[in-house]
């Protein structure tokens, strides 16, 4: 092998041999590897496997909300529609061509800080779910709420919630709460 010199230009003479190996070079071989699974070694399946616990679809849940996001839904709300209103909150209610009542929560800052708005985001989720069996299908629903809303208490928003929603035609029939 030849040695790496110097040149007074700053450039070096490197060799092209290969370096010389290792004598006790040791590679485990694939049988020998202690991290992978026995199981697995061996089980060549083909195919995708089935699902553990989980569902094709979370539309299934009669109970879930169907939440608006996009912006375009919530300009359309606030532009036109009916709107019933309450010391705690605001409903805006449009007809929409889908068979589910979609909803749309709006907490301005008005209300608080991100603890507070999220807090009542969560009870009026909590209450619209409770109300949800017995929904009009095929209506938008924007919930606006007022600063009251922070200081009332359950009952106060659950009356207000469900006074809001049978004046703007979306309640109806029996609730289970």
């Amino acid at each position: 092998m030849e040695r790496i010199t110097e040149s007074p230009d700053g450039q070096a003479d490197v060799s092209t041999e290969e370096a010389a190996s290792r004598q006790r070079a040791r590679v485990p071989r694939p049988d020998e590897d202690a991290g992978r699974p026995t199981r697995a070694r061996f089980a060549t399946r083909e195919g995708p496997e089935a699902a553990l616990g989980l569902t094709d679809g979370r539309s299934h849940n009669p109970l879930r909300l169907v939440m608006l996001s996009r912006p375009g839904d919530f300009a359309r709300l606030a532009d036109g529609g009916v709107a019933r209103t309450h010391p705690l909150l605001v409903g805006r209610f449009v007809r929409n061509d889908v068979e589910t009542t979609r909803f749309g929560l709006a907490t301005g800052k008005r209300l608080g800080g991100a603890v507070i708005r999220n807090r009542v985001r969560r009870r009026l989720r909590e209450e619209l779910r409770a109300m949800a069996p017995s929904f009009q299908p095929g209506w938008d629903v924007l919930i606006i709420a007022r600063p009251a809303i922070v200081e009332a208490d359950q009952s106060a928003l659950v009356g207000a919630l469900r006074r809001v929603l049978r004046s703007g035609g979306v309640l109806g029939g029996r609730t289970e709460s």
